[in-house]
């Protein structure tokens, strides 16, 4: 019998193992270790390796980032599991940069752009020719890029997989391509949607299993002057049917025309609102502190960009502008720009989180996530942001050349060049009411959107447009119901300022504050029961000095007699 239950339990063991060794493999299994060689030599090419950072930022937030001639210069071989060589670059590269890359012989490579067939993998590739294309196949499905694009088309390639093509006037083309551990993708940009389709073949590159799409909505722009009754309206309808979205508070606004400025805790009524909004589920987002830097009116104006001379905070607005032209050489605007303009641009953002993030905590409200204002902020601020929020929401700006130039992926990212935040991504637009088609436009754009793995299809409303145009939205939204709303309580965020904390866990909102904080905003809280109490302290003492001052003269008369 013994023997028996001895043998059951061994069959019940062995039955189990492949099931527990593959749950072991899954939770030990290493994240990726990346680094990413580019050669540009043009400022605008250089601005598409943060879009490439951002792809890779889906799969690793351990990515290592080096041009091809610093990586050629201070040659020192890592263990990075994935190498993936961007050319933007017209020169042709030196035997020294092409000895970076294949000495990594031992892992997965991805080879971008122009000269990949000089490396050693590539021995019989060869650029043919060039093609125009405005369309990709692949994975069974059809891209419209929207727009031309250059592709290279490559000789030798007959023996490998091809995983996408580009489509030309004059037929289909291999355009992303692999032979075991060794891909391939024959367009020296990855600019538009070309990058989409650059991001959903790195799920192959790093073998990640593929998720549907998810849903996100974010309420815009709600300040000290929004209306409570509209906002109020938009968070029902959403509470109603146990929708999940996030809220990007303004803390405080401002009127351009006399400067009086209106903060959360003079918007009672306001408050009351959004502190239901988030017991009911919502997620509090900090959006600046006064979304404007200049005179424009709390909501339309930037706070973290200059956009009137399309560059960073550098001065105060007070302080006469100093521009290139004011300086007698670069020598000289570099010096003003390392030790006047960057250390006021860190206090700028310092300043601006401190207080909104102590503005709104005080009110009960916890932003567990930032927003810059039209997405504009400096490659430095988002450095100095990084200190004080572990998420940022929306695009992201990828060059301090101008503002205008944003990318976000379309799913959840940590690149390199965040610093260790994570973006959630905006990928449909907003209703804009100066445009009759456009929720339209942005359920074409979902259209687009749903094709790719793990895609957000997010996107903002305003709540002052009223709740019929949202209903309409979200009546048309109802063809994607098969995916989920995004709650972003269930994601880990951590918002830190000065011993504050802000951060999730297990769909739920822990705050900490140190004690001098927790002091003078309880006090601030409970200002309707000091205030009874110093009435009857003072009352209490008058009584006492009237009772002391009749005694006394009492004692007085008796004297006398």
């Amino acid at each position: 019998m013994k023997k028996m239950i001895s043998f059951i339990l061994l069959l019940t063991f062995l039955a189990a193992s492949p099931v527990q060794m593959a749950a072991a493999d899954e939770s030990s299994r290493e994240e990726p270790k990346v680094l990413i060689l580019y050669h540009a030599e043009e400022q605008t090419q250089k601005e598409e390796v943060p879009i490439l950072d951002m792809l890779v930022g889906h799969f690793s937030s351990d990515i290592t980032i080096q041009s091809i001639e610093d990586a050629a210069a201070e040659y020192v071989k890592g263990d990075y599991t994935h190498v993936i060589y961007f050319g933007l670059g017209k020169r042709q590269l030196t035997e020294e940069e092409l000895f970076v890359v294949d000495q990594y012989d031992d892992v997965k490579k991805m080879f971008i752009g122009n000269y990949f067939e000089y490396f050693k993998e590539a021995p019989d590739l060869r650029i043919n020719d060039y093609r125009t294309i405005d369309g990709v196949i692949g994975d069974g499905k059809v891209f419209d890029l929207k727009e031309e694009k250059d592709m290279l088309l490559i000789d030798g390639i007959e023996q490998m997989e091809v995983l996408y093509e580009g489509q030309a006037s004059d037929g289909s083309y291999p355009l992303v391509f692999k032979n075991d551990n060794l891909y391939y993708v024959a367009a020296n940009s990855i600019t538009g949607r070309l990058s989409d389709i650059i991001g959903e073949s790195l799920f192959d590159f790093f073998n990640e299993e593929k998720s549907q799409p998810k849903k996100l909505i974010r309420l815009e722009d709600i300040h000290p002057k929004s209306d409570p009754v509209l906002v109020k309206q938009i968070g029902d309808y959403l509470a109603e049917r146990n929708i999940p979205y996030a809220v990007t508070v303004i803390p405080v606004y401002t009127n351009p025309e006399t400067g009086q400025q209106i903060y959360l805790s003079q918007a009672i009524e306001l408050v009351e609102v959004l502190k239901e909004m988030q017991n009911n589920g919502a997620s509090i987002i900090q959006h600046g502190y006064l979304h404007q830097y200049r005179e424009d009116e709390t909501g339309e104006g930037f706070e973290y960009w200059d956009v009137e001379n399309d560059r960073p905070i550098y001065q105060s607005k007070e302080d006469e502008v100093k521009l290139r032209e004011d300086f007698a050489s670069d020598e000289e605007y570099q010096d003003f720009i390392q030790n006047v303009g960057l250390p006021y641009e860190q206090t700028h953002i310092y300043d601006s989180v401190v207080n909104g993030v102590y503005e709104m905590t005080a009110e009960g409200l916890y932003p567990i996530a930032f927003e810059a204002p039209h997405y504009s902020m400096s490659q430095t601020g988002y450095k100095e942001l990084a200190k004080y929020f572990t998420t940022y929401v929306g695009q992201i700006q990828i060059s301090d050349r101008t503002y205008d130039g944003t990318f976000s992926p379309l799913y959840v990212s940590t690149p390199a060049g965040l610093r260790g935040m994570k973006v959630i991504p905006e990928t449909l637009g907003y209703v804009n009411p100066k445009k009759s088609r456009s929720i339209d436009r942005m359920i074409h754009k979902a259209d687009y959107v749903s094709q790719f793995s793990d895609s957000y299809l997010a996107f903002f409303y305003h709540p002052y447009l009223g709740i019929d145009k949202f209903d309409e939205l979200m009546t048309k939204l109802e063809k994607y119901d098969q995916y989920e709303w995004v709650d972003l309580k269930e994601m880990d965020h951590k918002t830190e300022v000065d011993g504050m904390v802000v951060e999730t866990g297990e769909d739920d909102i822990n705050v900490s504050r140190p004690m001098s904080v927790l002091v003078e905003q309880t006090t601030r809280d409970l200002w309707w029961v000091s205030l009874p109490l110093v009435i009857f302290v003072i009352i209490a003492i008058t009584a006492v000095a009237r009772k002391f001052r009749r005694r006394k003269t009492d004692s007085e008369f008796w004297e006398k007699q």
